[in-house]
């Protein structure tokens, strides 16, 4: 049975079957083999969105979208721009800083990317730097927006595993600022060798800078009211993305960049983008229903607890398995599937549960950025270039990968970083 489920699902997804009808037709063939009626996988589908945590998906998302259109990028890369923009690989270093920024605001890989690459891929390509390297810095950077809260897919992982979202959100700061900080290096010393981007001579004087830092501290806010909001008792995750999506509306409105299209359009978006994300989240459900009917995951349970000694080891083995299953699987997927897997593992090896939320998150990270099923790197390629592929951002991308996969190893082997934030709010 295990045998039949693993080649049935890997052989759809590589023909190229989505993941949410790939799901659903594995899941209807166990069922009809096991003669159980169709009917308990929409019952398992409808049971999977039955959520009220889960109305914070579409509201970031929707939040994220409006301010992304709303003149609050702008405003965020300006301050970016001002801060590192004078150094060697100050425009790229200006992309990753503004992706913190945005991340911080949208909650969103994809949006993030999309949101600061369209006004930085222009600007970069004047400044001569190689597609291949802004493509591989700008979709990476989206990361940063799946690392710093508020983000939809600490939203997810906290909803499927029973992990405190507002913890999880706090405990990614640390992280986030973090390889924001590595990212920087890496493409100032990138910039410096390979000669990309120009150092502007001109100075920004103490007037500017705090008139700039004044037009962005509005949208700087936003996380500050949804974690304060969180954190105070006063409002849920759900209803901070309320919060969140009223007042980057009412940010919009006072810049005046919001127009009644462009209201149209970021609507439609946003409710095909969350649609989309909420079927897997459905399909996803039944799935792990069946594994679960077939003993799979204490299979995998007792694996891990044969040839795992120490809590290192079991990190370092999920990390291993995330990796791989990352290349090939989307990151809602992998929590929907693996988090319940994991999560009673992690408890037995008395790994702290926030801690053990943001290792996860560091690993849906890195498989986002991971080919062939890299979102993030496939988002910097197309916003780059429309004809760019994956391939087209060797070496770079293997260099991310890599610092990534260091951030990832700094997080198991140095807890702390991850649960220093949310023990003083304990």
């Amino acid at each position: 049975m295990i045998i039949a489920i693993l080649v049935s699902f890997f052989l759809l997804l590589f023909l190229g079957m989505p993941i949410a009808f790939t799901m659903g037709s594995v899941t209807a063939g166990m069922l009809f083999l096991e003669d159980v009626s169709l009917e308990l996988l929409v019952q398992r589908m409808f049971a999977g969105v039955d959520s009220f945590s889960l109305l914070a998906l579409p509201l970031f998302i929707l939040a994220g979208n409006i301010m992304g259109k709303g003149g609050l990028t702008k405003r965020l890369i300006r301050l970016a721009n001002a801060i590192v923009g004078k150094l060697s690989g100050g425009l790229g270093m200006t992309s990753v800083v503004t992706s913190a920024l945005f991340g911080s605001v949208s909650g969103s890989t994809v949006a993030t990317t999309f949101a600061v690459g369209s006004v930085m891929v222009p600007k970069m390509q004047e400044q001569k730097y190689s597609n291949a390297f802004t493509a591989s810095i700008l979709g990476p950077a989206g990361i940063l927006g799946l690392i710093i809260p508020p983000s939809i897919t600490m939203v997810i992982l906290g909803i499927t595993t029973n992990i405190s979202i507002g913890e999880l959100f706090i405990a990614g700061l640390i992280p986030g600022i973090l390889l924001t900080v590595i990212f920087c290096i890496y493409v100032a010393i990138m910039s410096k060798k390979k000669g990309y981007g120009v150092v502007e001579q001109e100075k920004i004087t103490w007037k500017e800078f705090f008139h700039i830092t004044k037009e962005a501290f509005l949208p700087l806010m936003t996380p500050v009211f949804i974690l304060g909001g969180i954190f105070s008792g006063l409002v849920t995750a759900t209803e901070a993305a309320v919060i969140a999506v009223l007042y980057g509306l009412l940010l919009s409105l006072y810049y005046r960049e919001l127009t009644f299209r462009n209201f149209k359009g970021i609507m439609t978006n946003s409710a095909v983008t969350s649609a989309s994300i909420l079927i897997i989240i459905s399909v996803a459900n039944a799935f792990a229903y069946v594994l679960t009917t077939n003993r799979i995951p204490d299979m995998i349970s007792n694996f891990f607890l044969q040839y795992a000694d120490t809590t290192f080891q079991f990190l370092l083995m999920v990390s291993v398995i995330l990796l791989v299953l990352g290349m090939m699987m989307e990151v809602t997927t992998l929590i929907i599937l693996l988090g319940p897997i994991f999560m009673p593992i992690a408890m037995q090896f008395g790994v702290d549960p926030v801690h053990f939320g943001i290792v996860l998150i560091m690993n849906f990270a890195l498989a986002n950025i991971t080919p062939p099923v890299g979102l993030s790197v496939i988002a910097g390629c197309s916003i780059t270039d429309r004809n760019m592929g994956i391939e087209d951002t060797l070496p770079y991308i293997l260099h991310v990968i890599a610092i990534v996969a260091l951030v990832v190893l700094i997080i198991i082997l140095f807890p702390a970083i991850s649960t220093f934030l949310p023990s003083l709010f304990a």
